[in-house]
């Protein structure tokens, strides 16, 4: 308190013991004053100005909490604490580079605080920045070993890394060292599921639900895990659990809606999508949800309107802004995307669905070249961006240029039955037997490519052990050995030149498709290789028009661009395409009462 006499300084002394004692004792108000008053006797109090801003923060005011920081920082620039406590409110509101300013800041002036090392490392997994948010948790657990938090925070970096051994590896360690820790167990039990181990994982979210029973995120996880094995009733009631626990969590709602709907139950869809928005019609995340579900079940003016309403009341969210660009695409304007995204990426400038969706707007609106640039920049950051590289593609074609590589890349396998099975029919036989039980809703998936149909959940091949799908399973990865083994050797080639030692399942699914049923055209965004094996195939299929078959190079980007099929492949059942993951491709729509059912995979390598 340089510049103050004694006696207001002691003066000054006492009054911030008054405040820290009533505000320990949630007295706020009497808390505040007192602060107050230590401003009227010198107003560039810096102590004065960092308890206020954490009394804004506890009362929901985040907003003047960085005001009340930043002052306090004006006057003394030298408090570390300060600027951890500001990184934090930043990091809160959806600005991390802010936050990560501030963490490097508070650990200039304090080398050896583990707790600024983490929050540093917070920072960066928001901005995708992983290896450098791994260094930060490497950093931390050397000053604090046994710091929970970051071996948490750590496990959830090689998560999103692809690195699942090594995650689970640290969010066990994390359990062993806090083993009542409800999100140590949700983090492991996320991880888990990720591997598609739902049966290790129910029971880590239902221990964290009963130790947390107010953690909407154990719900989650837990209707999450029930929904892969198929358990949709208890999965449903364990959504409506989180929903209980937090009236407005996004996914939660969306999980909800997306349950009801496979189960034919549409009334509960729209009385979840309406109630939300009954519930809380002046709330800005009410509105958004109701939004989203809205746009998601084909009601896009609707979803607009209450998007625009949300955003009068929180004009700068970036979730709502983001939303907007979004709807915009969905409306086809996608000319008044364009600047609500470059404003996006001005505060997310490493957020590639953003890039990608840019990207989109661009060449949707006519400017290709820009569109071209941010693809570029993409790649340049993750090399195998599938849908970066599948507009980067759909470029070429519209300027004219360098046609996709159909040939060298689609490849047509027509497989016998494996041992153990006297013959092909007999095998696809057993096959169609068992997934006839695994297709057990009503509605496909509304969310995915998938019309006039049904859609397994969970990963297929990991999740079953019946004697069938192993054999197919091995079947099909030693024909994409064999594949991927004639590849050329071209290291800068997008597709052939990410092989690597070994192949991992991203994900496997089984499809039915009824009367009028198709898939849209689209991408895999999470794999390398992408096949579909073909079990059941309509008589439609050998009509000579192509109903029923598998096309490729039709993008699905927007009715302002429209290209021909490049390539088709009929159906046959015995038969394995294989193809890139960022390749476009659908299904022709087919007239027949005989279902066309599928197996399709994503492989990536290892």
């Amino acid at each position: 308190m340089a510049g103050v006499p004694g006696p207001a300084a002691r003066h000054i002394g006492q009054l911030l013991q008054t405040g820290l004692a009533a505000q320990k004792a949630g007295q706020a108000a009497q808390a505040e004053q007192a602060y107050r008053q230590v401003l009227t006797i010198d107003p560039r109090n810096p102590d004065a100005w960092q308890l206020l801003g954490l009394l804004a923060k506890n009362a929901g005011r985040p907003d003047l909490a960085v005001d009340h920081m930043r002052r306090s920082l004006d006057a003394n620039p030298r408090q570390p604490g300060v600027w951890s406590n500001l990184g934090n409110l930043h990091l809160a509101e959806g600005r991390p580079a802010d936050a990560l300013s501030c963490y490097d800041r508070a650990i200039a002036l304090t080398q050896g605080n583990a707790d600024f090392h983490f929050h540093r490392a917070k920072a960066l997994h928001a901005l995708r920045r992983l290896p450098e948010a791994e260094k930060a948790c490497s950093d931390t657990l050397k000053l604090s070993p046994r710091h929970v938090p970051c071996l948490l925070m750590l496990g959830l970096t090689l998560t999103d890394a692809e690195r699942l051994s090594e995650a689970e590896a640290a969010l066990r360690k994390a359990l062993t060292l806090a083993p009542d820790h409800p999100l140590a167990l949700i983090n492991l039990g996320a991880c888990l599921r990720t591997q598609h181990r739902y049966a290790e994982a129910e029971p880590l979210a239902r221990r964290a639900t009963a130790l947390a029973p107010g953690a909407k995120e154990a719900w989650l996880l837990l209707g999450n895990v029930l929904g892969d094995l198929s358990r949709y009733e208890e999965s449903i009631e364990a959504f409506r659990a989180a929903i209980a626990r937090d009236p407005l969590d996004h996914d939660a709602h969306r999980n909800l809606a997306r349950r009801l709907w496979t189960l034919g139950r549409l009334d509960e869809v729209f009385n979840a999508i309406y109630g939300v928005m009954r519930a809380q019609p002046q709330s800005a995340r009410a509105l958004d949800i109701a939004a989203e579900l809205q746009a998601e079940f084909g009601f896009v003016e609707a979803a607009m309107q209450n998007c625009s309403l949300a955003l009068t009341l929180a004009p700068d969210d970036p979730s709502l802004l983001r939303r907007q660009t979004a709807l915009l695409l969905r409306a086809d304007r996608p000319a008044d995307a364009v600047p609500l995204l470059r404003r996006l990426l001005e505060q997310q400038a490493d957020n590639i669905p953003l890039r990608n969706d840019l990207a989109l707007a661009l060449v949707r609106s006519g400017d290709r070249e820009a569109a071209r640039e941010v693809a570029r920049q993409t790649l340049s950051h993750v090399p195998h961006d599938q849908y970066a590289l599948a507009l980067s593609g759909t470029l070429d074609r519209l300027e004219g240029n360098n046609p996709l590589d159909i040939n060298g890349c689609v490849a047509v396998f027509d497989l016998q039955a494996p041992d153990g099975w006297a013959d092909r029919d007999t095998f696809l036989g057993d096959c169609l037997s068992l997934l006839d039980r695994l297709h057990d809703t009503v509605n496909e998936p509304i969310h995915l490519t998938l019309r006039k149909g049904t859609q397994t959940s969970a990963n297929l091949f990991a999740q079953r052990d019946e004697a069938p799908l192993v054999a197919l399973r091995e079947q099909i990865l030693a024909t994409v050995r064999g594949y991927v083994d004639a590849m050329p050797a071209d290291r800068s080639h997008p597709y052939f030149g990410r092989r690597g030692k070994g192949l991992a399942f991203a994900g496997s699914w089984s499809s039915r498709l009824r009367d009028g049923g198709f898939h849209t055209h689209h991408i895999h965004p999470e794999g390398w290789i992408s096949g579909v094996y073909y079990l059941q195939v309509p008589p439609a299929a050998d009509a000579g028009d192509q109903s029923g078959w598998l096309t490729f190079g039709v993008p699905n980007l927007g009715p302002e661009i429209s290209l021909p099929a490049l390539h088709a492949v009929q159906p046959r059942p015995g038969r394995l395409v294989l193809f890139p993951s960022y390749f476009w491709h659908g299904t022709v729509p087919f007239q027949d009462e005989a279902p066309r059912i599928t197996i399709a995979f994503d492989l990536i390598p290892t």
